[in-house]
């Protein structure tokens, strides 16, 4: 083995090309994988203050995370399980060569992935529901007459809209950011630090404090009729995450540290040179091979999606997308059958459609019969399109994004997610009424 000594240092050439490869597909990778916002300029602006680094205490606890995401990218070579690959192979080679990370690095490369983003899009809507009940139970119970229709409330014939930013999880990246930086700010002070479970309950704490905050946000925004796209609409919302999440964290963190933190040792230690060498290059090196192979047969998350079976709607013109889509088409409605897996995005209605131009006027979760589905009003300019959609798969027709995920993992019977567009309320009902009484279609 070729190497380069320098002192009591031995580096081996291997090591060296090892580190240039991590660090050129880190390069290559990141920027087009990140969605560049706030949020993410925010994380890495702050990484310098919550990543820490016990120098010369080695580990090999991201080995098993790296086999197990470099197997599920070799099989699914799409961006998401090929970023985690990459994120827990170049964790394993750190603390395997320089020292031991803390768990809240960890945290902050999810938190400002999209894959923390697609998680939270899981549950994104139900929770905007949620709040726009609440927020009109509560006028309601204070003799204000409110009344929420989906993500709308209306009070005194004003509509408030509870969009994505309103409903927390616009927000709640950054107050889990924030939240690891206080963090870290108070493990320096005490000298204490939370062990990962306990680092997973602050963290869902966080998520209460936030949603706390987006109630009584949407709450002054509806009570005193400030409307979006003005600064005291923007003000109220930084108001509100100081007063109900910064706040609690800066306060309360530091009680939870002294009652369940560890005592923390040195992050920083004095290591002899005999000790600072590059270790196991042979493993790291064909774990990098690996993933340089996998970098080039990366494919869209539609590609690992089962093709449909043979579909038809009586009365419709049908035609296959290049993504599995099937489309159905005639003078009165347009449905889409799309195929779906419990490991993918399901080509949310809400996305496609904003992407043509069109925007959601009102989002409901209604109950057919004995069924539950999403229905919603598009617009843009003149035109309006009536819309439901719901996921089924032939037995099982449900909006629960967790339910149909769940038995998708279970090995049931293929999911489809069917979008029914038409021209008027009435044409909508008679075509889902449909749909929903014919389940042969998708046997």
């Amino acid at each position: 083995m070729l190497t380069i000594s320098t002192g009591k240092i031995t580096i081996s050439y291997i090591s060296l090309w090892t580190a240039a490869g991590y660090l050129l597909l880190i390069l290559w990778l990141v920027p087009g994988y990140l969605q560049w916002n706030a949020n993410v300029y925010a994380g890495l602006l702050l990484a310098p203050f919550i990543c820490t680094i016990k120098q010369g205490e080695y580990s090999w606890r991201y080995l098993l995370p790296a086999l197990l995401t470099i197997t599920a990218a070799a099989f699914m070579p799409v961006r998401t399980t090929f970023f985690l690959a990459v994120l827990f192979t170049a964790l394993f080679f750190i603390e395997n060569h320089f020292g031991k990370l803390n768990d809240a690095f960890l945290f902050l490369m999810i938190l400002i992935s999209p894959v923390f983003k697609y998680m939270t899009s899981l549950v994104d809507f139900p929770v905007r529901l949620w709040i726009s009940e609440q927020v009109a139970g509560l006028l309601n119970s204070a003799g204000i007459n409110a009344a929420a229709a989906g993500n709308q409330i209306e009070m005194n014939d004003v509509v408030f809209s509870v969009d994505p930013a309103c409903a927390g999880l616009h927000m709640l990246i950054l107050s889990l950011i924030i939240c690891l930086f206080l963090l870290m700010h108070h493990q320096r002070k005490t000298e204490r630090q939370l062990q990962f479970l306990s680092l997973v309950c602050v963290f869902m704490l966080t998520i209460g404090l936030n949603l706390v905050c987006n109630f009584f946000r949407i709450l002054l925004l509806v009570t005193f009729k400030i409307m979006p796209g003005t600064l005291l609409h923007d003000l109220i919302g930084i108001v509100c995450l100081t007063i109900y999440v910064i706040v609690p964290l800066m306060t309360g963190l530091k009680p939870i540290l002294k009652q369940f933190g560890t005592r923390k040792a040195t992050e920083r230690s004095v290591i002899n040179n005999s000790d600072k060498h590059l270790r196991q290059p042979w493993l790291h090196s064909s774990l990098l091979i690996v993933i340089l192979c996998i970098a080039f047969h990366l494919s869209q998350a539609d590609t690992f999606i089962q093709k449909p079976s043979e579909i038809n709607l009586y009365g419709f013109r049908k035609r296959k997308l290049e993504n599995g889509v099937l489309k159905f088409e005639n003078k009165e409605a347009l449905i889409y059958i799309k195929p779906t897996a419990f490991y993918a995005p399901e080509h949310d209605p809400k996305v496609c459609w904003a992407g043509s131009g069109y925007v959601f006027k009102s989002i409901k979760k209604e109950r057919w019969q004995t069924f539950e589905l999403y229905t919603a009003v598009l617009e843009k300019g003149k035109d309006k399109i009536y819309a439901a959609w719901w996921f089924d798969n032939g037995k099982t027709q449900t909006v629960d994004q967790l339910r149909w995920r769940w038995k998708g993992i279970k090995g049931e019977k293929r999911f489809y997610l069917i979008n029914v567009n038409a021209v008027s309320q009435d044409i909508l009902q008679k075509q889902v009424g449909r749909l929903l009484a014919d389940q042969l279609y998708l046997n």
